[in-house]
């Protein structure tokens, strides 16, 4: 059953989360609740074959790109080989 939830949050994490969720095709109310899955006991047998060096210093690097992932590879597909 779904539910109803308001959150406040400022305005360029806002928009920052719908150009992500645009450019995933997935809506911004999937992305919060895969999120929120992620952090629930769920996903604890996942989050156990991760080494804790990985878990704590997941999220902590901000990648400023407007360019998607498939863009990027052939960038640096192009720097190696041309």
């Amino acid at each position: 059953m779904a539910t109803k939830l308001t959150l406040t949050l400022d305005n360029k994490t806002i928009e920052t989360a719908k150009i992500y969720a645009k450019k995933n095709k997935i809506s911004l109310s999937k992305l919060v609740e895969f999120y929120f899955k992620s952090l629930s006991s769920s996903f604890e047998s996942y989050n156990k074959n991760i080494p804790p060096i990985t878990r704590e210093l997941s999220g902590i690097a901000r990648i400023a790109t407007i360019k998607s992932d498939k863009e990027l590879l052939q960038d640096a597909l192009n720097r190696r080989f041309l």
